[in-house]
């Protein structure tokens, strides 16, 4: 009893002698919630509420007790770090530290002591000032339905971001003699989680050509107690998913470095005061383990874009990490003489960087050679830049390269298989590092080049493979155009797994359209005025021959027009899709003239000039206008009403641009089109002097 009766007294008498810290401490939480709250009430007061929209002072009140308040998170962060500091930095004395270790107290209790007076100085202020918020937000009648839940969630993040930090802030001065490292350590632990999967994640990007990323993986929201706080902020304003693991995260995280605190504090000698490191033994390790991923992130980022890249990254990681290492013995022993001196540790680093560099050179891994067994997947999925991302897709939906492939999972696999082994094989046959092969917007891009070796279009193809082990294994090849992959895409395309994600008209059903359009190629838009049943009927009908439509057809058809779907979104909202009328499609420019709206196609009389421009080889720019009636009706039936995204296997040519000027309605208009190969553009190119 008479320990307990210490111990408790103890603790009154530490938060006596900071009590400087908690009344700062308590103005600061006064002046974040209750202050910030009647200033931003008595604002929101003034404003009149939009129709369906929250009452803006219910609003207000939530951004200011909620987890979106922003100044809450920071000076809650900046006074876990200060108590922590505070707490424990008597053990960087030697007077004070005797003095502690000689009271009739465990090594246990006298952790206790400044631990829990730091957590009363931040928890009681606190509390404090959200109850006094609380009754301000009543008051001002700011007080909905949601309010409670809000405030207890948090409250209890909050806490436990607090906790978090103030156990990592103990932690560092326990590990460290002086407060220059101290700050350095705690900085140390918040960072170098991310520190460490930079390194892997650019040395990848650098060494590894098929390798495709479309999301951070799921550890990266746990490498860093502080990011992980932010996202969970962010997905619970956001409400777009649960902080429950969050939450497990945290009280995992406080509860096994707080044991590993009172462990340390238990074991730490105490003529450790004034020392960089309390246990020397540790000083090789903590050398080794910063040095490595530090001097690999320098050096990539030194050596990024340079024409002999990897071998500056050599040069470079071994003059980085020999700097470093001589640092962090400066650090240790603060003598320049022993820092410059050979260590073990400084060879270990460099020999670990070695077997690293040489293994990502030469890829023994196989990673780039990556090819299952074809027994060993489940399920296939392939994206393809210059096929899905022609189409336009209603804005509501995600229709990037992780989500479509994420939806159009197959069983039917084997032409993407083999499109898998396509890549496998040229990677193998070709120089990995190339540039040619493998630019840097494989990953990020979608494009179209041109190799300097064959001058053949490049096709960009995303592969996912779902193995039955439950794990996916993403992959990216870029591939020269052949009639191999034509062959293989064709198969694809065909395959109603992957056309259905696809084709935009999956994410747009007759029942949802409120209007209908039709875009001519003179860039008229003009509303369909017909009943419910011609506009479906239209509608069914042109989806029919979208989907029956084969990947040749849509790279050798011309493109007449845009049937433009208006959707209702949200109440006072519309949005516009445009699916593009092919030539081939008979039956649904039938049933627009039958409505009354037929797709004008060009005429010679329509049409007062063509200019034509383009680039030559050597970067002469070159520019022809037409107005030769002749000239004109040869051009026309090769002009194609082309967004200018390149296709699979297409026809249409970008070497030439065309700009058709017309006169509407006694007004010159004009439109920018484009030209499907052929007799007529061949000439076009031979009058220009285009190679």
């Amino acid at each position: 009893m008479t320990s307990r009766n210490y111990l408790f007294n103890s603790i009154k008498e530490n938060i006596r002698r900071n009590f400087y810290l908690f009344i700062l401490i308590t103005l600061g939480f006064l002046a974040i919630f209750p202050l910030k709250t009647i200033m931003a009430l008595d604002r929101a007061k003034a404003i009149i509420p939009m129709e369906n929209e929250m009452n803006p002072v219910k609003m207000e009140f939530l951004n200011c007790i909620g987890m979106e308040n922003n100044m809450a998170t920071i000076f809650i962060g900046v006074i876990a770090v200060l108590l922590g500091i505070i707490g424990f930095c008597y053990l960087y004395s030697g007077e004070k530290t005797d003095f502690y270790h000689s009271l009739p107290l465990k090594r246990e209790e006298l952790f206790v002591i400044p631990f829990f007076s730091g957590f009363f100085m931040f928890f009681v202020p606190y509390l404090l000032s959200v109850g006094i918020t609380y009754l301000i937000g009543i008051g001002y009648h700011g007080v909905s339905a949601q309010s409670g839940v809000q405030t207890i969630v948090a409250i209890g993040m909050n806490i436990l971001f607090f906790l978090e930090l103030y156990v990592f802030a103990i932690l560092a001065i326990l590990l460290t003699g002086n407060l220059f490292t101290g700050i350095l350590a705690f900085a140390g632990f918040m960072s170098y989680g991310w520190i460490v999967y930079g390194a892997y994640h650019y040395m990848n990007n650098m060494f590894f050509d098929t390798l495709a990323q479309f999301q951070e993986p799921g550890i990266t929201k746990y490498l860093s107690p502080i990011i992980s706080h932010l996202d969970a902020l962010d997905l619970w304003v956001a409400k777009t998913g649960s902080i429950r693991g969050y939450v497990i995260y945290a009280v995992i995280l406080i509860a096994v470095v707080l044991a590993v605190d009172v462990c340390i504090y238990k074991i730490r000698p105490s003529e450790s005061f004034h020392k960089s490191v309390a246990f020397q033994k540790l000083q090789p390790m903590i050398k080794v383990c910063a040095v490595l991923p530090i001097s690999v992130l320098i050096s990539l980022f030194f050596s990024a874009g340079m024409e002999h890249e990897f071998l500056w990254l050599c040069v470079s990681v071994i003059l980085v990490s020999i700097v470093l290492s001589c640092v962090f013995e400066f650090l240790f022993t603060m003598d320049i003489r022993k820092c410059i001196r050979p260590q073990i540790s400084t060879g270990v680093i460099l020999a670990v960087l070695a077997v690293v560099l040489a293994g990502y050179k030469m890829d023994i891994l196989g990673v780039d050679e990556y090819l299952p067994e074809k027994d060993d997947v489940e399920t296939m999925s392939v994206y393809f830049t210059s096929i899905n991302e022609r189409a336009n897709y209603p804005m509501k939906y995600p229709v990037g390269a992780d989500e479509q492939m994420e939806r159009n999972q197959t069983k039917d696999f084997d032409a993407i298989y083999e499109m898998a082994k396509l890549g496998v094989n040229y990677y193998k046959d070709h120089d990995k590092q190339s540039v040619d092969i493998a630019p840097a917007f494989l990953r990020t891009q979608s494009t179209w080049a041109l190799t300097e070796e064959d001058e053949s279009v490049m096709v960009s193809v995303y592969i996912r493979y779902h193995l039955k082990n439950g794990r996916t294994v993403n992959r990216a090849y870029y591939l020269p155009e052949s009639k191999e992959i034509l062959a293989l895409a064709s198969d694809i395309y065909d395959n109603w797994d992957y056309k259905k994600t696809m084709l935009p008209t999956s994410y747009v059903s007759e029942q949802d359209i409120e209007y209908l359009y039709v875009k001519d190629i003179f860039d008229k838009r003009l509303q369909l005025n017909a009943t419910e049943d011609v506009i479906d009927n239209i509608y069914k009908t042109y989806k029919g021959e979208l989907e029956s439509m084969t990947l040749e057809q849509s790279s050798k058809d011309r493109i007449l027009g845009y049937l433009s779907v208006e959707e209702k979104i949200e109440e006072n909202y519309n949005q516009t899709t445009d699916f593009p009328i092919y030539e081939s499609f008979t039956k649904t420019r039938e049933l627009l003239e039958n409505a009354g709206q037929p797709l004008k196609e060009l005429s010679s009389d329509d049409i007062l000039s063509i200019t034509c421009y383009g680039t030559r080889s050597n970067g002469e720019y070159v520019e022809e206008v037409i107005t030769d009636k002749a000239e004109i009706e040869e051009i026309l039936p090769s002009l194609t009403y082309e967004m200018g995204h390149y296709g699979l296997g297409s026809k249409v040519s970008y070497e030439l641009n065309f700009n058709i000027l017309f006169e509407d309605r006694g007004t010159q208009m004009q439109n920018n089109l484009y030209m499907m190969e052929g007799e007529a553009f061949n000439s076009l190119l031979e009058k220009l002097n285009i190679d």
